[in-house]
């Protein structure tokens, strides 16, 4: 039989070379803290941290209608983004969530449901007054929030990351004016149809 603390190195190292294969292919990955519970009983003890933490993009869509969860979104459809920004991103989001500006309520959907029941359809804005190339998926698809809240890293147990995760739970998003034509500010010139309004469900 194995000791605890065998299985746990090995397990350890399993960690650390995900996480540093995960950081070769470009990708933001940290480890959790390798702590260890003195007289640890497996039967009794659990120790919250985690074996890696990753980054992953959303989407946020803001809608002027009226909705509190996916059971009363007024649409049979939503429009999830522009497939014209979509082509232009470097990285795909894990989630377009849609947030009700009369409500403040907001749901979700997950990029990894999309199958063939979504569709890409021309659909006109009438803020800009032309048919944008969108990608639009059933009302079936929506989640309740608090899937995905249950999904995101708490800031309680930031201090079991191994490495400064302060801006997890600072203040709110500055605004920058960025030059054009700076790499690091480029991909997304514009947006779904629908961002203020999605009045063609």
């Amino acid at each position: 039989m194995r000791s605890f603390k065998s299985a746990l190195a090995d397990g350890h190292r399993a960690e650390r070379a995900w996480v540093d294969d995960a950081r070769s292919a470009g990708r933001s990955a940290a480890h959790g803290r390798k702590l260890i519970i003195k007289g640890h009983n497996k039967n009794k003890d659990h120790c919250e941290t985690p074996d890696a933490v990753v980054l992953v993009s959303l989407e946020i869509k803001s809608r002027s209608i009226t909705f509190t969860s996916p059971n009363d979104y007024p649409y049979d459809t939503v429009f999830v983004d522009d497939l014209n920004g979509m082509a232009k991103e470097r990285m795909k989001h894990f989630a377009y969530v849609f947030v009700s500006q009369p409500t403040g309520a907001w749901v979700w959907i997950s990029a990894l449901d999309r199958d063939d029941t979504w569709s890409e359809q021309e659909v006109f804005d009438r803020g800009r007054g032309y048919s944008v190339p969108t990608l639009i998926a059933p009302k079936s698809h929506l989640r309740f929030s608090e899937e995905l809240l249950q999904l995101l890293y708490p800031h309680t147990l930031l201090e079991l990351v191994d490495g400064d995760t302060g801006i997890f739970c600072g203040g709110g998003g500055k605004v920058e004016t960025v030059d054009r034509n700076d790499p690091a500010a480029r991909g997304r010139g514009r947006k779904a149809p629908g961002e203020t309004d999605n009045n063609m469900g």
